[in-house]
Parts: structure tokens; C-alpha cells; sequence
């Protein structure tokens, strides 16, 4: 049996790039890097389709100022804190159900020259922040 989230639509924004400061180690507080946000949000949008209205879905170029927001706005040492604050802020939008947000850093630094594109990938429901 289907859930009810499983019969939703979705919505993507792959690999929305950002230049910014974030990670635990001095030199990522000071030096910008490269991130890339992806996200897929879970969503009727059945009477947008029948109305070809944006008032009943989602507005794409909102959900992008939520996560630039998040994305250039405060410092954050872990990408599961970004990644959490991006899902809270995405899902504040009270037609998205469900997110997934992907976050990619090109060069999280694993050992002495040695950085590496670092991956995280969260799912989250409204439920989960009490929205």
C-alpha cells in the first residue's frame, strides 16, 4: 500500500550553485567554496495544472530566495545543520509536503591536501519541524 506522500507530484531544482563559507575548519570559515543545492519537494499540484495558476503550486523563484538565504546567511560548521535548516525553510512553503534536499560541497577537506567533494542528502516532512 501507497502512502499518501508517495501519490504527491514532485518538484525539482537540481544543482542550484552557491559560493559561500561554511565547515568547521578555519580555513573553510575563511575561504569561499562551492556548493550545489538540489532539492525535490513533494506536492499536489493538481489544481495548479487545472488553473495554470501560481497561487496553487509553488513558486520556483521563492523556494530559491529561501535556500539563498539560508545558503549566503548565517554560518554553518555541518552540512546536516545547513542541509536541516534548508528542508525547515523549503517546507515552510504550506504546499510543499515533503522534501529532499542534496548538498554537495566540491571540496570538503578530508586530510592534510586532501579535499574532496563531500555529499549529504536529507528527506524531511512538515511534521518533522511541527509545520
Amino acid at each position: 500500500m501507497y502512502s499518501e506522500i508517495e501519490h504527491l507530484d514532485k518538484i525539482m531544482l537540481p544543482e542550484l550553485p552557491f559560493t559561500t563559507r561554511h565547515g568547521l575548519l578555519p580555513q573553510e570559515k575563511s575561504t569561499p567554496q562551492e556548493f550545489k543545492v538540489g532539492v525535490t519537494l513533494w506536492l499536489d499540484t493538481f489544481f495548479a495544472a487545472e488553473s495554470d495558476e501560481i497561487s496553487d503550486t509553488v513558486n520556483y523563484a521563492d523556494i530559491y530566495a529561501r535556500i539563498e538565504q539560508i545558503m549566503l546567511g548565517a554560518h554553518h560548521n555541518l552540512l546536516e545543520s545547513l542541509a536541516s535548516d534548508i528542508a525547515k525553510a523549503v517546507l515552510a512553503d504550506e504546499q510543499v509536503q515533503r522534501v529532499r534536499v542534496r548538498l554537495e560541497k566540491s571540496a570538503a577537506p578530508l586530510a592534510e591536501g586532501v579535499n574532496l567533494p563531500a555529499v549529504l542528502e536529507i528527506e524531511r516532512e512538515s511534521a518533522d519541524y511541527g509545520l
